[in-house]
């Protein structure tokens, strides 16, 4: 059988989409060849059988980029395109108008979380019809795109995201430790933690919030702080700026239970992040968020935005040790049964081989 090509775009760094999208060039270059075309080649764990090739310009969304991935198309003739974040626009017209046998859209978020306008959105609506297929990280997500892009949903594939187990140093729990990680970004719902801490910290004065991501100099974080010495808990909550992966998920090992409280999330890899390492999760009951969490079985639910029923949640969990290690077992089973990425990755990789696979020249 003559190998196909497959061209597929992510970033090749530190992070849980680019071990996902790793772990499926390297399933899909057991069979064909795969090319990525990457904005960022920060890792040196690459397979030697597969081709990486770096976009001109910083994210792939320029008349140079443009140029270059229709050159190589032409070059290569891929016989699948699979595109991510900002390159899925380009990949879909490109592969659309080089006649493409299979274009595949990855959606990882909800509308809702960035600033769009009537342009945006029809200029999308468009270029999401030139894809064969698209996939969405959850339900949610997918009813997003149906509901505002109008795709239809005999295109909508949903395959829920997925992390690998990393080898982390096993620590010990800081049973006054509450972790939460993310942007710094009022979608992330970061006020309603601060306000519902405050109300915990009163019952429990030696408990702490670490909050990792984001830029320290970020002029939101200003604002989150001085909310924090508002409620008088500004010194039980440590700003720890963004951190590499190991240091996160070390974070997330510490900790009695991490805290998601996004006001709408499309999937949420910090949620399955914590699972890997058995921590439980108490999240905010919207969006993707409520397809991971099995509410009362591997963690909690709270209502969006309210802090009396996120604080509720909270002092429930830290006045029983029994119910934590109990949401410990039932979220790490959760996650190897349905979040580590082989098993995800390898399902993926031989529907899309059968896919190019049918593909005559």
């Amino acid at each position: 059988m003559k190998r196909k090509i497959i061209f597929i775009s992510f970033s090749i760094y530190e992070s849980s989409v680019s071990d996902y999208f790793l772990s499926l060039s390297v399933k899909l270059a057991e069979k064909h060849r795969v090319i990525i075309i990457t904005d960022r080649l920060e890792r040196n764990d690459l397979p030697k059988n597969i081709e990486a090739i770096k976009w001109p310009g910083k994210r792939g969304t320029t008349l140079r980029d443009f140029l270059f991935l229709k050159s190589q198309v032409s070059k290569f003739k891929p016989d699948m395109m699979i595109a991510n974040f900002g390159s899925v626009n380009m990949f879909l017209i490109v592969g659309y108008l080089l006649r493409i046998p299979h274009r595949i859209a990855w959606v990882h978020t909800i509308s809702s979380q960035f600033k769009s306008n009537n342009f945006k959105q029809l200029r999308k609506q468009l270029i999401y019809k030139l894809g064969t297929k698209i996939y969405t990280n959850s339900n949610a997500t997918k009813l997003d795109i149906i509901s505002t892009f109008n795709v239809p949903e005999k295109k909508i594939n949903v395959i829920f995201n997925s992390v690998k187990e990393y080898n982390v140093k096993s620590k010990q729990i800081d049973f006054d430790k509450i972790t939460y990680v993310g942007r710094m970004h009022p979608s992330k719902g970061i006020d309603t933690l601060i306000k519902a801490f405050s109300i915990v910290n009163n019952k429990f004065p030696k408990v702490y919030l670490e909050l990792i991501g984001g830029n320290l100099k970020d002029e939101l974080l200003n604002d989150y702080i001085t909310l924090a010495k508002t409620l008088k808990v500004k010194d039980n909550i440590k700003f720890l700026g963004s951190k590499p992966k190991h240091e996160v998920l070390e974070a997330f090992s510490s900790a009695y239970f991490s805290v998601v409280p996004s006001v709408v999330e499309a999937f949420g890899y910090v949620v399955i992040e914590s699972f890997s390492v058995k921590t439980p999760v108490i999240g905010s009951r919207t969006s993707g968020i409520s397809e991971i969490i099995r509410d009362k079985k591997d963690g909690l639910l709270f209502e969006p935005k309210n802090e009396n029923d996120l604080a509720e949640k909270m002092i429930k969990l830290l006045n029983d040790r029994s119910l934590r290690n109990q949401f410990s077992a039932n979220c790490y089973t959760r996650f190897i049964t349905d979040f580590e990425v082989n098993g995800v990755t390898n399902k993926l990789a031989e529907d899309f081989c059968s896919l190019v696979e049918e593909i005559k020249k």
